[in-house]
């Protein structure tokens, strides 16, 4: 029988391919940059971008490389020894009056507060007499009265700003539906024409301070800076619009606080008819350049610790040394956990937000941001065409080694050149579209030159493409001594895997829909199997059967079908959020594992073969898997692969008889590896055995209540309503004397 060839590709015919593809790809990423790269948040380039920017940032980063201001800046950090000290937070304002005039009495000549307090603090005396009157104690009432101004906490913390320029936080929302507190005076104002066609971060509501504290306040800046798209904190707006107005942030309304400037100057240019962008804002004597929406990139002058911290509760009760807080500008916040103002950023991932607003006000005064030039995209995508007729010159002018070697100096002249702009310009240029044009437009012209070197996989492939990982073929192809096709009998697992109550999901979707769904599912499922080394068997409507161990030997194939199983359970947690998006059902599936000897083979008839393993301890394998359901579990295994794995932790399900076979088996559900269970797994396995054990003891009514107690702090209780519903039947039928716990299932 000889084996279908595929259809001859000319050389000639492959340089165009390779040389139209490639002007594609050069054209789409220049595009890109032109049209989106300003803008874009999320994509994979910008993914890419941001990784790369994070990378330079580390690895040029110095303590000299962004300027330090004269100013005396230093973080009052409410930490865990303050938390700790002082009790938990929220503390009652009178403690702020008191941490405010310490700070003041201590030198501090501008507070910044980066907590929000828009709320009223209830005053206790108050409340006192309200209770008093309820109780018709009038007199008691009237008594209370004298007090009623001493336990007034929120003027007694306005008062305390008369003698210090304190600036409080509010937020932003994109909603309108929230607005309350009171807002600062904003730092510029809008023409309706110019609110109109200005480009600027934009809120549509907010949260601002306590009217008394406002109004005793300086001025208040905005918290919260909006974060990238993959979830790190690289640029900060320093002002934000909302209605016709822009408002500062913490950072730059403690800056004006300390140069006793009211407001900002912007430069906007004329975008097209209908936008306008911001180039720069005016600060003092600074021109602070920005982005189009008057965002900056933040410096970062290193990791967490590049300002004085002082803890909170040592400055309460004035414990900190003299000096330190002389003219200074003084931040309030908090590096706590738990009050979970810790962010995201290229030099840590648990960054105090508090230190983020003292590194921008740093920048502010010292005047040294860096920043993208608005013709970097241009720039970039001029320097993508650039690229692409290099490429498609030399491509067919020189070997394979003389265009790596271009390549590896193309990359080279790429990165030192965007390494030089920001080491030497503090410019940040984008180099992510650069380097993958580069590298894909050198592999795709490489691609020419190996494409026919196929003919001995493809044989192989057509044999074992479907049913095992390319790195399984690769070893096929370096060892073929190592596997055969004759049929031959090996220690093995096997897997089963069915999508639960897939009829009811059938019957709800058309036939389009299905074969959709179906395939969604298969692709990343069958993806885990071949990441742990498995053999895909087969797909029987929405079955999966893999096995492990054939054709190449698998010494460890119990421990790979395991972390499979639990890989293809965790698959399932992020493909359903995207199914059900697309409105397709929550697929939920259960797994049967088995290890044993299995025949495994090349096997069927002259019309159709498939290499495939029989024998008992697959059907046990299958059995499994539909116990699965009955058991309230997703995973269960046999005794075999329960023994194969000794650095996990299962929970014993049951000892059963499954229907066709006489002698029983102990099955398990896989927990967790025994070096990462939790204390509540641990303890939760150690009451099961000993219920199980009472179980066995025949003493039901202990049973029951253990049970009882087990469904009420289990992770996991539908296998503990599967006994206590069984005590009902066993009381009932009475056991024989030779009773071991074994449970008959009847049905497949």
């Amino acid at each position: 029988m000889a084996w279908p060839t595929s259809p001859t590709i000319t050389p000639r015919g492959l340089r165009w391919g390779a040389l139209l593809l490639g002007i594609l790809i050069t054209l789409s990423l220049a595009g890109y940059q032109l049209l989106q790269g300003r803008y874009d948040q999320t994509s994979l380039i910008k993914r890419l971008d941001y990784l790369l920017y994070d990378w330079r940032f580390n690895l040029l980063n110095s303590h000299e490389h962004f300027a330090r201001s004269d100013a005396n800046i230093v973080i009052v950090d409410i930490d865990e020894a303050s938390l700790f000290a002082e009790g938990r937070w929220p503390w009652s304002r009178d403690k702020l009056a008191t941490l405010t005039r310490n700070l003041t009495d201590a030198g501090a000549v501008v507070i910044a507060y980066d907590i929000l307090m828009s709320e009223p603090q209830e005053n206790p005396t108050r409340r006192l007499q309200l209770q008093a009157r309820q109780e018709g104690d009038e007199a008691m009432a009237e008594a209370l009265a004298p007090f009623v101004k001493l336990t007034e906490y929120d003027q007694q913390l306005a008062d305390t700003f008369a003698s210090v320029d304190v600036v409080m936080p509010f937020l932003f929302h994109e909603q309108a539906a929230t607005r309350t507190g009171q807002l600062p005076a904003p730092v510029y104002s809008l023409s309706p024409e110019q609110a109109e066609r200005l480009l600027a971060v934009q809120a549509q509501g907010y949260t601002g301070a306590l009217p008394v504290l406002q109004d005793a306040a300086v001025g208040a800046g905005f918290i919260v800076p909006a974060i990238d798209g993959d979830g790190v904190l690289r640029s900060a707006p320093l002002i934000t619009q909302y209605e016709s107005a822009l408002y500062p942030s913490l950072s730059l309304a403690m800056g004006l606080a300390y140069y006793f400037i009211e407001g900002i100057d912007l430069s906007v240019a004329r975008y097209n008819d209908q936008l306008d962008v911001i180039n720069w804002l005016q600060f003092a004597d600074q021109r602070i350049r920005t982005d189009v929406a008057g965002r900056v990139l933040i410096p970062y002058l290193g990791a967490q610790g590049q300002f004085p911290y002082l803890s909170a509760t040592d400055v309460l009760n004035q414990r900190i040394e003299p000096g330190v807080l002389d003219n200074a500008l003084v931040l309030v916040g908090t590096s706590s956990v738990g009050l979970a103002d810790l962010r995201t950023t290229p030099v840590g991932t648990q960054f105090p937000g508090v230190e983020i607003h003292a590194t921008l006000l740093n920048a502010l005064l010292a005047g040294d941001f860096p920043y993208t030039p608005d013709i970097a995209h241009t720039l970039t995508a001029l320097i993508l065409l650039i690229l692409g007729v290099i490429y498609s010159v030399i491509s067919s002018r020189i070997g394979p080694l003389g265009l790596v070697s271009a390549t590896l100096i193309l990359l080279a002249l790429l990165v030192g050149l965007n390494f030089y702009f920001w080491q030497q310009q503090k410019v940040a240029l984008p180099l992510a579209s650069s380097l993958l044009l580069t590298i894909g437009l050198s592999a795709l012209h490489l691609l020419q030159g190996f494409l026919g070197e196929r003919r001995t996989k493809q044989h192989i492939s057509s044999v074992f493409g479907q049913y095992v990982p390319q790195a399984h073929i690769d070893h096929m192809l370096a060892h073929p001594n190592e596997f055969g096709f004759a049929g031959e009998t090996r220690d093995m697992t096997v897997l089963f895997s069915d999508i639960r109550s897939f009829t009811t999901i059938s019957e709800s979707l058309d036939a389009t829909e299905l074969k959709d769904l179906l395939n969604r599912y298969f692709t990343p499922i069958t993806e885990s199997i071949f990441n742990h080394q498995g053999t895909i068997d087969k797909y029987v409507g929405d079955m999966v059967m893999a096995f492990w161990g054939a054709p190449l030997k698998d010494p460890d194939h119990a421990r790979h079908a395991l972390e499979a199983a639990i890989d293809m359970i965790n698959t399932l947690k992020t493909l359903n959020p995207e199914l059900n998006r697309l409105g397709y059902p929550t697929i939920e599936v259960g797994i049967g594992l088995n290890t044993g000897p299995m025949n495994v083979g090349d096997m069927g008839s002259h019309f159709r073969r498939a290499y495939t393993v029989l024998g008992d301890a697959v059907n046990l394998g299958a059995r499994l898997e539909g116990l699965t359901k009955f058991y309230g579990v997703k995973i269960l295994v046999g005794p075999e692969t329960y023994a194969a794995i000794d650095d996990w932790s299962f929970r014993p399900i049951d000892r059963i008889r499954v229907k066709g076979k006489l002698e029983p088996v102990s099955v398990y559900e896989p927990i967790a590896p025994r070096k990462v269970l939790s204390d509540a797994w641990q303890q939760e396995l150690t009451l099961w055995a000993d219920t199980y054990q009472t179980y066995l003891n025949r003493n039901w009514a202990l049973t029951r209540e253990k049970l009882n107690e087990l469904i009420n702090q289990s992770q996991s209780p539908a296998l503990y309503q599967v006994y206590l519903n069984r005590l009902t039947d066993l009381e009932a039928e009475g056991m024989p004397l030779d009773w071991d716990g074994t449970y008959t299932h009847t049905s497949k």
